[in-house]
């Protein structure tokens, strides 16, 4: 009966209870007082008076103090729902802290750790016990320390949310990890800075499969540079002067695509991908000519029409060699352009090159490309009186392209375009 009544009267229950016992005893005083200042010594008519204006007073008093002790009693009651609820409220936000994947972390103003999930622990390798109070320049790179300490000072001097933060840090066992971090500052109730507050992503995994990646794409743009060069030096075998023209036709074609990257009509087609592809694939312009007998091919005089035409075969040749080769890749791949530039790298703006007698802007840019390279480095390698009178007549590919011209004229007349 006992703990039945200790449990259901409360603290703010025995408010309206300590009300009434104190409007009872001020009654009881009031009616001793009574004894000596009127003529009646009645002690039970003070206490109970039988008239209505004299036992009136004692009435409000008694509703006075009944008010109050409700009003205290009601206030007591909220305030204990609102304890119990942030309570409640501080139960759930722990526990989703500390079943969440990502470290959270409080610390105080030195670096203290005052609070953290498992998550921290897993990630440091570290107990509770041994966490709890560390300094986190115990298990932070110095480096990373002092970038830490930069962070966390703007936060503490703006009191905004901080940026990512990339951290690496030294766990238990002497092993780095890197993290990414997010940090907060905390403050008291009258708003003053008492630590901060974090989240830390364990990123150690996507970095190191980051890198792989990376290593991987490497070999691959290595192997694929090797199997272009080693494709290139085919025809090199056929014409023992086309090696070194292959070397300087690749880096003329990187010059013009470069600078043609700042032109707004090709900011968003000539990446930086794109400007690499090119560098790689104009080597394999001349591919085909491996397809072509010795006897056309390296004739020293003038060929006749129907040589002529026997050289004219090297662009389908070698276009259709490394079809052959992108079809059996199944995807698109570096030798894209270089299966471009092999077709049409003889076409012509008007229409009169060949094989297919492309005009204007249906021959692909990359052919175009290496054609103004092409045409360049063949005259570039007349005399020093040919090369002046091409300069002369503003057909350097340097000049030409800095001036953002659309095209130059070679000594055929045949206008050259970009």
């Amino acid at each position: 009966m006992k703990n039945l009544i200790k449990t259901r009267v409360s603290v703010a229950d025995s408010m309206v209870l300590i009300g009434i016992m104190l409007a009872a005893v001020y009654w009881a005083i009031e009616s001793v007082l009574n004894l000596f200042t009127t003529h009646k010594v009645d002690i039970f008519y003070q206490l109970f008076p039988t008239q209505i204006d004299e036992i009136w007073s004692r009435i409000v008093v008694l509703c006075l103090f009944t008010i109050f002790a409700s009003h205290v009693r009601l206030t007591i009651n909220e305030r204990k729902k609102a304890k119990e609820a942030l309570m409640v409220s501080e139960k759930k936000y722990r526990k989703i802290l500390e079943s969440i994947e990502e470290g959270y972390a409080e610390v105080d103003l030195k670096g203290n750790f005052t609070f953290f999930n498992d998550s921290v622990s897993r990630i440091l390798g570290y107990s509770r016990e041994e966490l709890m109070g560390m300094n986190n320049r115990k298990f932070t790179k110095p480096e990373s320390a002092r970038k830490l300490y930069r962070e966390f000072n703007k936060v503490y001097k703006t009191g905004k949310t901080s940026g990512v933060i990339e951290n690496e840090v030294i766990n238990k066992d002497g092993g780095v990890k890197y993290t990414e971090v997010v940090v907060s500052l905390m403050r008291d109730k009258d708003g003053m800075p008492t630590g901060f507050r974090g989240i830390a992503r364990d990123v150690t995994e996507r970095l190191k499969a980051e890198k792989e990646r990376r290593e991987l794409e490497n070999k691959l743009h290595n192997a694929r540079a090797a199997t272009i060069l080693g494709l290139a030096k085919l025809s090199e075998y056929r014409d023992k002067g086309t090696g070194a023209h292959l070397e300087r036709i690749r880096e003329y074609a990187k010059i013009i695509v470069k600078e043609m990257a700042g032109l707004s009509v090709y900011k968003d087609y000539i990446t930086e991908k794109y400007i690499d592809d090119i560098y790689q694939s104009s080597i394999l312009h001349d591919i085909g000519k491996v397809g072509i007998q010795d006897s056309v091919l390296l004739k020293p005089g003038k060929l006749n029409p129907e040589e002529f035409d026997i050289i004219k075969r090297h662009t389908v040749l070698g276009g259709d060699a490394l079809a052959e080769i992108e079809s059996q890749i199944g995807e698109r791949s570096f030798l894209i352009l270089g299966k471009e530039i092999a077709y049409y790298h003889h076409e012509k703006w008007d229409g009169t090159g060949y094989p297919d007698g492309l005009k204007g802007k249906k021959i692909p840019l990359s052919a175009r490309v290496v054609a103004i390279a092409d045409v360049y480095d063949a005259y570039n390698q007349f005399s020093v009186v040919i090369r002046l009178k091409i300069i002369k007549e503003n057909l350097s590919v340097f000049r030409l392209v800095k001036r953002r011209a659309a095209g130059f004229k070679h000594p055929g007349n045949q206008l050259w375009h970009f």
